[in-house]
């Protein structure tokens, strides 16, 4: 399996061809063609235009004078990204004259539950956007269509396998293609790595981690002026932690779906968590991780904390809270030398709901989101990364240092698939593992009750 995974998103140059069966209305007098964007690139919290545009689109296929129309459903709505959003539909849709798609924002919190509703009413959207992980769930629960009827060689061999087989169900048919993905690395602020001569390459596992934590370290009398480094601070659990000690799935066997949370390797992991929260005192921790909660204040940004696990997305958050802060990223230490630089990641992907009326225009719209083109757009304007496996120095969005720094991370990132016997497991062990991060209890005891807990929860739903 390739684990080398690059950055960007896409569009496809399309000559959509006839298709029947779909519902339809009268076409419009004329086709709107795309807005141009302006010059400047914008990230997923910036309000700039982005620098490169979808690429020219090729001249639209004949058809018998009726557009279909289709719904296009996702939760992006905030002005930081829904422009881009609009102006990829508006490209989709001056690139053929066959479909149209309009493109409906609703909010996270109902999209999900408001998307399943309607599949069992009947009525559903015409592409959903939706995350990478629980694609084989949806397969195994029939809320999606099978996509194998439209992929080509050409389109498949596009992503990089990993990602694929994300999307692919237990029955071996593809149900989606990836949108974005993301990963986590551990971001640094160069003027106090410089102050305190480090180098960052020299970071290679979680003990140089540490011994650069120290080092970064700055205290006057019992206030801390800078804090190093706290593992689960920005966008790193204890989960990420434990899989890169693993150098894989860490609570659970993914074949046989045992419970494995209290192994030894586990146990000394998290022993080390604990260890570098205990550093600050609780008091520091749970002071940082309110700023952190409350969203309004980023103790990175403004220098309080030297470095941080954060994602992918982060750089975008950063251009604006900070557009004149020095930093570099790393991928995650070794928890030993010679384990691996494993990190977690997710991602969206674009499916069609079952039901869906038009599914071949359905595909259509999806092939064209998931181009190479489409995405090196999408990238450059929202900082998102994508599956595709052919971008080079030659798209917009590798030209940026930082994204080649990140991309390091994606090489080694791991997307979690929840076997569908242990759904909900996380709401069972995470109150547990939380007790010994907190200190409320021992690490050990946290993982041995945690344990436990999966264990019947295994055992109550077999």
């Amino acid at each position: 399996m390739k684990k080398k995974v690059l950055v960007t998103l896409l569009t496809a140059a399309m000559t959509a061809s006839m298709l029947a069966g779909c519902g339809s209305s009268p076409a419009p007098a004329e086709t709107t063609p795309a807005p141009a964007a302006s010059s400047e690139a914008a990230p997923e919290e910036s309000k700039e235009v982005a620098e490169s545009t979808p690429a020219e689109t090729p001249a639209a296929a004949e058809d018998d004078g009726e557009v279909v129309e289709l719904e296009f459903w996702s939760w992006w709505s905030s002005e930081a990204r829904k422009p881009y959003v609009l102006e990829m539909v508006d490209g989709f849709n001056a690139s053929q004259s066959k479909y149209h798609v309009t493109y409906v924002d609703i909010p996270w919190g109902d999209i999900f539950t408001k998307n399943i509703a309607q599949i069992a009413a009947g009525n559903p959207c015409d592409i959903m956007a939706n995350n990478l992980e629980e694609v084989a769930f949806r397969a195994e629960q029939g809320q999606v269509e099978p996509l194998d009827a439209y992929l080509t060689d050409d389109v498949k061999g596009a992503f990089y396998e990993q990602y694929l087989d994300v999307c692919t169900g237990d029955d071996g048919s593809i149900y989606a293609l990836p949108l974005s993905v993301d990963t986590r690395g551990i971001y640094y602020n160069k003027a106090h790595f410089e102050e305190a001569g480090i180098n960052p390459e020299d970071i290679q596992t979680w003990d140089d981690l540490t011994e650069a934590a120290r080092k970064l370290d700055k205290k006057n009398g019992d206030t801390w002026e800078r804090v190093g480094f706290i593992p689960t601070l920005g966008n790193g659990g204890v989960d990420t932690w434990m899989l890169n000690a693993n150098n894989g799935p860490a609570w659970f066997d993914p074949e046989t779906c045992e419970a494995k949370v209290n192994t030894d390797t586990n146990k000394e992991a998290f022993k080390w968590v604990r260890e570098q929260i205990e550093v600050y005192g609780m008091d520091e921790f749970n002071e940082l991780s309110a700023a952190f909660s409350s969203g309004m204040q980023d103790p990175f940004a403004s220098g309080v904390i030297s470095m941080l696990v954060h994602t992918s997305a982060y750089v975008s958050s950063l251009k604006q809270n900070a557009p004149d802060l020095e930093y570099g990223v790393i991928p995650l230490p070794e928890f030993k030398e010679g384990n691996g630089h494993l990190a977690n990641g997710g991602g969206f992907v674009l499916e069609i709901p079952k039901g869906a009326k038009c599914p071949e225009g359905s595909y259509e719209f999806i092939k064209y989101v998931t181009s190479k083109e489409t995405q090196d757009f999408l990238s450059t304007s929202l900082g998102d990364f994508s599956a595709r496996n052919d971008f080079d120095d030659s798209t917009e969005f590798f030209k940026n240092p930082i994204t080649k720094e990140i991309a390091k991370c994606l090489e080694e990132t791991n997307t979690l698939v929840v076997p569908n016997a242990l759904k909900g497991y996380q709401d069972i062990i995470n109150p547990l593992v939380e007790e010994g991060t907190l200190g409320l209890k021992s690490t050990d005891e946290a993982l041995d009750n945690a344990q436990k807990a999966l264990e019947d929860f295994i055992a109550n739903n077999q």
